[in-house]
């Protein structure tokens, strides 16, 4: 009888397991559902937790209050199994009439208002599925309650159970099934399974009836094991649940933040904080579960409550030590696709460190909590409902308070203050409603008191970790340091904070560095600079509006960055600009970029919109002449769905008829099957396009249309005086320099891209993939025209020199550029230097670039007659001496042999001590000559040397 009991027992644990996986999955999946119609901003983030939620609420009471009456509640649980699956099949479709209602609606309310219709549709295509999922644990429960004591254990058993579901099904779908599949198959999986789920419980409600019948009244109180707790005691319970849902969904969107500023916030990192997450609570209630009868619930839930604030104390000195632990890592690590798995293992562990331990507590409290406020068993159902109600108003409440207003307001370290404070009320609340407590208050809140001088010492003296923990964090650095203390002298000694900002979106830091440079960090990443990323930005900003059939009048930029790129778009006679970014805190520290942005975020012609880019634009009432989407990396969260075809589709729609489309996308920490996915799926909408170097990333332009190149008005534009100026910070002055950043002709783009998959919103390639490319950090290649057998005869550069061949001067501004990003050994420019050396043989400028360009190729031929003209000529200059230096060295090691003697060169010699004498502080002139010292005979340099240059001792 035992054997058969137990069965039924197990086997609906195994369902209950599986559907918490497939609840996981279905969260998952519709949730970027939702973020493709609602956008992802953090508003429409929250909506779509809090309906979710709310709706799971919302169906353990009504389904809770249903268990108790019928006849089997397992029948029951089967029923709504079943109704889940049917319901994700029809998802999609119910989605599209929704989005209809969406695209209806929004229009007409005003941007800061457009909750509400959010909340309408997210409501609408939420509402049934949550509403039956929320029923199946209240149903189990009560078709295994036989007393109260079983109740409480069946409740703690089935939750943990469901949690440790919820977490591997999170795992899998953000892992494995939605990467492979895409979202609509990874749902159709999971209703399937759903429906197998529901087929087998309905069996066993026929063979296994439930332990006690409707209205059939059981003994609530068996050996005394049993507690009938006071009402003052269940009044505290649920007010400790709402508390306790409050503060786990306060502390979920704070450690997120925290995790993605640490570990890279893509969209791997994401799933595997909340595995770890939910695995905390699903061991927490298991826990419990062994605990039935030992303790007071109440007591014990109290107790969680102070273990919580003690384990986030302890902790919180480790918090802001990640950063360095997590690199030192990824450095012993071999970047490889074979180390990926045990990359993210890595990572997985780091989340566990931060967050088994508080989420143990958490898994352990809620339960607890439970217990004391399930008394009767004839109606667990409904007290079980209850309880998920009083909680999930506390996790509404957490998410949408946490992410959109509380973040935004004080920050992580008011969000931990806060819910210090929550768990900390909601233990003296549990501590003083125990029956039996102790007479004295001091007694009974001893452990109250002292969690909360140890969080008032810890939060206290830890106050601005935050900013710490941004300004040291870094996901790109693999270099290895010797301890945190130097990583933090490092920074500290390298750059200056002068912004930081939590908001509902990122966490915004603006800083200097010594050398004058100002970089934003966003979630930890470098996301723009003065330095290294102005090329890109000025280049990005003025390439459509220059090669435009006509003057652009109404332009939108999707990401602001620096606002770099806008403050280049506004140097043309541009009347309208509309600016979208999801993050408010990158706008303010836009502002903060201004001398390098000309004030383009308060300029008059410039709109800002804090929204999400696809919400945007699906709702903009305007066609625009130009759209410039410059977004984060494709391996950030969220970002890859502005690289899918949906989104070109709907830029396509809002383009005028003659309209350009300027694209960026980066080859560094990038795969090149990856940019030819971008490419493919920009091309697929869009039937012409050109490449465009910029300079370590490619910045595509678009249009329905071919752009014929109009040279005499490309000239006229860039002569302007603002453009001309702008254009300077990134070393193209003419016509020329510009028509030399194309690498690939529309045919080019074509043939590069190749034929293969497109990159969507229901399958999003890009997202799962560009992680991987990240952990790689390559710097890719791609096919560059210009290096083409035929000279990219189908580039505009072509055509141009035929009837403007380029001047010394022109030439010498391009090489100038290319020696910025580029080494001198690179062919493309040795050729810019070979032909400014033809057109301005005596420039002895352009001798040493030709002569330079050679002796990196190993090319001695060329560059030792070069190079001596010029000595005999008289030049001394620095530069040409460190490449004549060079060159004697490599030719002096390439000459040499046992029957070789070494050449006398210590006129060579004495003229580097010369020119080095003469400039001290050339460190390249002095390392020259150094080299040349030790690849010739001792004797020949020996005697004075210039300071910082060794003289090698005579044998």
């Amino acid at each position: 009888m035992h054997l058969t009991a137990r069965l039924p027992k197990n086997l609906v644990a195994a369902l209950l397991f599986l559907s918490g996986a497939t609840a996981l999955v279905y969260e998952l999946v519709w949730s970027k559902y939702l973020g493709n119609v609602l956008g992802n901003s953090g508003q429409a983030h929250a909506v779509v937790l809090a309906t979710f939620m709310g709706g799971l609420a919302l169906g353990a009471s009504v389904f809770g209050r249903t268990a108790d009456r019928v006849k089997n509640p397992l029948a029951l649980y089967g029923l709504l199994e079943l109704g889940v699956g049917l319901y994700a099949v029809a998802f999609p479709y119910v989605l599209q009439v929704l989005e209809r209602l969406w695209l209806v609606l929004a229009p007409g309310v005003p941007d800061g208002w457009r909750v509400a219709p959010r909340l309408l549709v997210a409501s609408l295509s939420l509402v049934v599925p949550t509403l039956l999922m929320g029923g199946t644990l209240p149903a189990l429960v009560r078709h295994f309650a036989s007393s109260l004591a079983g109740v409480q254990r069946e409740l703690a058993r089935l939750y943990a159970v469901n949690s440790l579901g919820a977490a591997v099904g999170v795992f899998l779908a953000g892992t494995r099934l939605v990467p492979a599949l895409g979202l609509s198959a990874s749902a159709k999986g999971a209703a399937a399974l759903n429906v197998l789920l529901a087929l087998a419980a309905l069996l066993l409600a026929r063979r296994h009836p439930p332990s006690l019948a409707p209205g059939e009244s059981a003994p609530e109180v068996e050996g005394g094991a049993e507690v009938a707790y006071p009402r003052v005691a269940v009044r505290a319970a649920l007010m400790g649940v709402a508390l306790s849902g409050f503060t786990s969904m306060l502390y979920q969107v704070t450690w997120i933040r925290l995790l993605s500023i640490v570990l890279g916030a893509s969209t791997y990192a994401f799933t595997l904080i909340l595995t770890a997450f939910i695995l905390g609570i699903g061991l927490g209630s298991f826990w419990l579960m062994t605990r039935a009868a030992k303790v007071d619930s109440l007591r014990l839930y109290a107790r969680m409550q102070v273990a919580l604030v003690v384990s986030l104390c302890v902790a919180l000195p480790l918090y802001v030590r990640l950063p360095y632990y997590f690199r030192i890592a990824r450095w012993m690590l071999t970047r490889a696709l074979d180390t990926w798995p045990v990359f993210q293992f890595i990572t997985f562990g780091f989340c566990c460190v931060v967050l088994l331990v508080p989420t143990f507590f958490m898994g352990a409290a809620f339960p607890a909590a439970a217990r004391v406020a399930t008394a009767k068993v004839s109606e667990v159902g409904r007290q079980l409902g209850g309880v998920y109600l009083w909680n999930t108003v506390g996790t509404v409440t957490g998410s949408v308070l946490g992410g959109l207003v509380l973040m935004p307001w004080w920050g992580m370290e008011g969000n931990f203050v806060a819910g210090v404070v929550a768990n900390l009320a909601a233990a003296a609340l549990a501590f003083h409603a125990v029956p039996g407590r102790p007479a004295s208050p001091a007694r009974a809140l001893w452990p109250v008191a002292a969690a909360a001088g140890l969080a008032l010492v810890v939060l206290g003296g830890m106050s601005g970790w935050a900013l710490r923990l941004s300004t040291i964090a870094s996901p790109r650095l693999y270099e290895y340091v010797e301890s945190y203390e130097k990583l933090v002298r490092d920074w500290e000694t390298d750059t200056r904070p002068i912004s930081y900002k939590d908001d509902t979106f990122a966490t915004v830091m603006v800083a200097d560095t010594v050398e004058g440079r100002r970089f934003m960090k966003l979630n930890g990443k470098v996301d723009a600079s003065t330095g290294n990323d102005v090329e890109t930005q000025v280049l990005a900003g003025h390439l459509g509006a220059l090669l435009h059939p006509r003057e652009p009048k109404n332009v939108l930029v999707v990401g602001a960055g620096a606002a770099i790129t806008v403050g280049s778009v506004l140097t043309h006679p541009v009347e309208r600009l509309d600016l979208v970014e999801i993050s408010p805190a990158v706008i303010d520290a836009a502002r903060l970029f201004k001398d390098a942005n000309r004030n383009a975020v308060d300029d008059p012609r410039t709109h800002v919109y804090v929204d999400d880019a696809k919400t945007f634009m699906a709702l903009a009432p305007r066609k625009y002449d130009l759209i410039i989407s410059e977004p984060s990396n494709p391996w950030v969260a969220g970002v890859s769905g502005l690289f899918t075809r949906d989104f070109f589709q709907t830029v396509d729609k809002h383009l005028t008829d003659d309209g350009v489309l300027v694209q960026w996308i980066h080859t560094y920490e990038n795969r090149s099957e990856l940019i030819r996915l971008v490419m493919r799926t920009l091309r697929d909408t869009f039937p012409h396009g050109t490449t465009w170097l910029g300079p370590y990333d490619l910045i595509l332009v678009a249009s329905r249309k071919p752009i014929q190149l109009d040279v005499r008005q490309l000239a006229e534009r860039m002569t302007r005086a603002d453009v001309k100026e702008d254009l300077a910070q990134a070393e193209i002055h003419d016509v020329f320099s510009l028509l030399s950043k194309q690498v690939h002709s529309e045919q080019g783009q074509l043939e590069f891209a190749g034929q293969g998959p497109i990159n969507t919103d229901d399958q999003n390639l890009l997202e799962y993939a560009s992680p991987i490319a990240f952990f790689l950090g390559e710097l890719e290649r791609y096919h560059d025209e210009r290096r083409a057998p035929d000279g990219g005869s189908r580039l505009y550069l072509h055509d141009y020199v035929r009837e403007h061949p380029p001047t010394a001067r022109e030439l010498e501004n391009l090489h100038r550029n290319m020696l910025r990003w580029t080494k001198d050994d690179d062919e493309l420019v040795r050729q810019v230097a070979r032909q400014w050396h033809a057109v301005a043989p005596d420039s002895p400028d352009a001798t040493l670039a030709l002569a330079r360009a050679a002796l990196a190729q190993g090319d001695w031929s060329t560059a030792g007659p070069l190079l001596d003209a010029e000595v005999a000529k008289g030049g001394r200059s620095p530069e040409l001496v460190t490449a004549y230096l060079n060159m004697v060295t490599a030719r002096t090691w390439a000459t040499r042999s046992v029957w070789t003697p070494v050449a006398d060169a210590s006129a060579v010699v004495a003229l580097g001590r010369e020119v080095a004498a003469a400039h001290p502080g050339d460190a390249k002139l002095a390392h020259a000559l150094t080299a040349l010292c030790k690849a010739l005979q001792a004797s020949q340099c020996v005697g004075a040397a210039p300071a910082g240059v060794a003289t090698p001792a005579p044998p």
